[in-house]
Order: structure tokens, then sequence, then C-alpha cells
């Protein structure tokens, strides 16, 4: 079983993801009973790196409780000062696209990749027309 990370390791995982930790934090101190464990939690979740079952493994939970305990002890605080739209579910796997949406992250790894593949498709493909119209 993996052990979990101290909050300054997840809070530092997240930072490498793109995350805005500073932001995050004064999100989180709006929810002022939050355990460090929950936390921790958090900083995971938010770096899109690990799902349910990886978390749960982590802190001994089965997924469906730590799922539950996420919803409960952080998605609906964080639906409220996100200010979503009341259907809009947060959770362990939306995490991470939601704080997108909500300007929390300061780089998006998923589309930044994407673009550098994209970029790297098209001049591999145009270097491929160019050496071919040569013969």
């Amino acid at each position: 079983m993996a052990t979990p990370p101290s909050l300054c390791d997840a809070q530092n995982l997240a930072r490498d993801c793109g995350l805005d930790i500073a932001k995050l934090q004064a999100l989180l101190a709006e929810i002022e009973f939050l355990s460090a464990k929950y936390k921790i939690i958090f900083y995971l979740a938010a770096t899109g790196l690990f799902c349910a079952d990886d978390l749960a493994e982590m802190f001994n939970h089965s997924q469906k409780n730590l799922n539950a305990d996420f919803n409960k002890n952080l998605g609906s605080y964080l639906k409220l000062y996100l200010d979503l739209d009341e259907s809009e579910r947060v959770g362990i796997t939306s995490l991470r696209r939601i704080l997108f949406k909500k300007g929390y992250c300061v780089i998006n790894d998923i589309l930044t990749s994407r673009y550098v593949e994209n970029s790297e498709l098209e001049r591999s493909a145009s270097d491929k027309i160019s050496t071919e119209s040569d013969h």
C-alpha cells in the first residue's frame, strides 16, 4: 500500500501540475474545518494524476467511501465557493477540469501537450510533403 504524501509534498505536486497553490490555499481556507487529510486528497485529486482507486488505497479507504466522503467533506463546499450550477457535481475525477475552468490552473497540461503533439504531427506531415515534392 502506498503511503500518502505530506501536505507540502501534495502541494508541490499540484504546483508541478500547473495549479495556482496560493489561490487554492485561499479557497481551502474558506472551508475552515477541513482536515489535513482532506487537503492532501484535494491537492492530489486536483493534479489529475490519481483516480479514486489510487487515493482510496493511499488513504486506506474503500473507493465508494472515499468518493462519498470527498463529496460530503469537500464537494458540496467547493460547489458553493466556486459558484457552480446546482447540477454540477464536484468529485475526484471532475475536480481538475472544474479548477481549470474557474482559473485555478496556471497552465493546462492536457491542452499544452496536445498542442505540442499536433505541432509535431503538422511539422512531420509538411516535411514529408516537401520531401515528396522534391522527387
